[in-house]
């Protein structure tokens, strides 16, 4: 199960009129008044009405009519809504998924509790007690038992005043508020009429603080858009500066274009080259001329001209018929000439074929340098701008013309603000909005320490004093009623473990001593955490009940200090809630009120778990206008 929405309007807690969506994870929820905004109360009137109209308790001072919106998604992807006017009717919603449209299902509350229950979500007291924390659930804020005796016996109904009477759940606030009545009098009706007026006041000057705070938030959120739109044109300005262009880079202002047609420019002066190559070769031009040996190195020209100089002296040295062998000299000298002269012809075959070549390779000079000289311009081009890849390249030197039509649009938006006359003065507006309000806060506790009772409340008892006075007595009730032994001297609180432990047995189907098994070691962690070690280990007895033990002694749940008594079962919850959460994924609400409990240096820790908690199911942290807001998935303000 998933809340995807709340929409409130006249809502005790919100501001006038909001609509926040959720996403998964751990959610923070800004409330516009120092009280948390009653989130978990409200889901369940929504959820599981009760066809009276309670709800109406959730309408905001001096609202004549409210109405709320829950938005939720069950585990097989159905989306329900239910809607309420607060203290009037209701009705349950299902998406359509092939219009995308809500239709509305039923009116009835019954309909509207057993359909819920059908989606995916447990029965009213396993919801609340489990995935709900309120202050109110603290064991230090319920009715205190007796340590001497817990058993009740039976009495008649005219028992005397001295013994003590069963409370009821609905008795508990009004004890912590007020010691018992001694009996109707006419100072207590002065008394009480004076507090009526104090609560009128109280309840308008809260409707004032509500308004000016909701017009604080309103007017910070638009200066607070102003300031963010201001930081993101002023970004996107210095990016656009910051842009690269062809005059910027020292590049011909063509770049681009030398760029994009630097593939078929290279492909052409592989296409020329290739062509030149081949005529070179058809030319029969070799990559190098031939070698010639120098005449002077040839064996036989030095042989045939050595034979024929030593036949030549030979003949002239001789006398007779020696005389002859100088004309055998004619065939080597003849032999040697033909030698030179075949020398001479391949000198002379070489240097046309090496001024042929010249002109070849002055020809693939012309197209290296032709080519060359825009290769170099593009190389230098991705250089500049550090890309490896034309590619590259292009989308570097678009990023320029990317960001023109979002600075115009920024710039635009940006105008349309400073515009406005009313932003001129949003700061101003924004300091003197919380400033009244402080002193409205100011003035709200110098009147009864800030705290009032509901004015209609004060009429009843008013009404049943004056009522008292005239003579009148209630009627009495019929039947006998059970008395409970009355309170000792030392007085002990209630054990509130066995209660979301019965219920968490319902949620795993496990019977106690195995579900506490599974979780005993992560309870005592959230234990150890929250007190600073105080305590190492907790266990519980067949019927929930626990004992804590500290460094050499062994403490009931029931006789610890207030303040640690919540931090045990906020431990236990906790644990419940993670466990369960991760099982069922169904959401965590929490009204955060436990500064008083919880140390401030352990507010961090706590928001750590509860984002923990977050990462296995959805968190929903409601926190009060002045408190900072811990470490989230996101920040919402309602």
């Amino acid at each position: 199960m998933l809340i995807l929405e709340l929409a409130v309007q006249g809502v005790r807690g919100f501001s006038p009129s909001a609509r926040v969506a959720f996403k998964p994870g751990y959610t923070v929820l800004k409330s516009p008044t120092e009280i948390p905004a009653p989130l978990a109360g409200l889901a369940l009137a929504l959820v599981f009405p009760d066809g009276r109209g309670g709800d109406g308790a959730f309408l905001a001072p001096g609202a004549k009519s409210g109405r709320a919106g829950l938005s939720l998604q069950s585990t097989d992807q159905e989306v329900w809504r239910v809607v309420r006017d607060l203290g009037g009717q209701g009705a349950l919603h299902k998406l359509n998924r092939q219009t995308n449209q809500f239709e509305v299902l039923t009116q009835d509350a019954g309909e509207i509790a057993q359909a819920v229950r059908s989606s995916g979500l447990p029965a009213r007291p396993t919801f609340e007690q489990l995935f709900t924390f309120s202050v109110g659930q603290l064991p230090s804020r319920r009715p205190r038992a007796s340590s001497a005796q817990k058993t009740t016996t039976a009495m008649p109904a005219r028992s005397s005043p001295s013994q003590a009477r069963v409370q009821s759940a609905f008795d508990q606030y009004a004890n912590e508020l007020k010691p018992a009545d001694s009996g109707p009098s006419v100072e207590k009706l002065a008394a009480l009429e004076k507090e009526l007026a104090i609560a009128k006041e109280v309840a308008e000057l809260q409707f004032h603080m509500d308004g000016v705070q909701a017009d604080a938030f309103k007017a910070e959120h638009k200066l607070r858009a102003y300031d963010e739109l201001k930081g993101k044109l002023e970004a996107a300005r210095a990016e656009l500066f910051k842009a690269p262009t062809p005059q910027s880079l020292g590049l011909p202002d063509d770049i681009v274009e030398r760029v994009q047609r630097s593939g078929d420019e290279k492909k052409r002066k592989d296409e020329a080259i290739a062509r030149l190559e081949r005529e070179k070769a058809e030319a029969g031009i070799s990559e190098h001329g031939p070698r010639i040996e120098p005449l002077w190195k040839d064996v036989r020209f030095l042989g045939s001209a050595a034979l024929g100089a030593l036949l030549l002296v030979a003949g002239v040295v001789l006398e007779g018929m020696g005389r002859f062998l100088a004309l055998a000299a004619i065939p080597a000298f003849t032999f040697a000439g033909l030698l030179a002269l075949r020398f001479i012809e391949e000198l002379q075959h070489a240097s046309r074929e090496a001024a042929k070549r010249e002109v070849f390779e002055t020809r693939r000079k012309k197209l290296d340098d032709e080519f060359g000289l825009a290769a170099s311009i593009v190389q230098t081009a991705l250089d500049k701008v550090e890309a490896n890849t034309p590619d590259e390249f292009f989308t570097i030197m678009a990023k320029r013309a990317e960001l023109q039509p979002a600075v115009g649009q920024l710039e635009l938006e940006f105008a349309d603000y400073e515009a406005d006359p009313d932003t001129a003065g949003l700061a101003d507006t924004v300091a003197r909005l919380k400033q009244e309000h402080e002193a409205m806060n100011q003035r709200l506790l110098g009147l009864s320490g800030g705290y009032a009772r509901e004015a209609r409340e004060i009429e009843r008892e008013i009404a049943r004093t004056k009522e008292a006075l005239a003579g009148k007595t209630p009627a009495a009730a019929s039947g006998d009623e059970f008395s409970a032994v009355p309170t000792g001297p030392q007085e002990t609180f209630d054990d509130p473990c066995p209660a979301p432990m019965q219920l968490a047995c319902e949620i795993f189907s496990a019977d106690l001593p195995t579900l506490w098994g599974v979780i005993r070691d992560r309870c005592v962690q959230y234990l150890m955490a929250l007190t600073d070690k105080r305590y190492h280990a907790v266990d519980l007895d067949a019927n929930g009940r626990a004992t804590v033990h500290a460094p050499g002694r062994t403490i009931a749940a029931g006789e610890l200090p207030a303040k640690d008594l919540d931090l045990l079962y906020l431990a236990l919850r906790l644990t419940l809630a993670e466990k369960a959460g991760a099982q069922t994924k169904l959401p965590v609400l929490l009204e955060d009120a436990f500064g008083g409990v919880i140390d401030v240096n352990k507010q961090v820790l706590f928001a750590r778990m509860l984002k923990h908690i977050g990462t296995l199911t959805q968190v929903l942290h409601v926190i009060g206008g002045s408190q900072q807001p811990p470490q989230a998935d996101a920040v919402l303000a309602v």
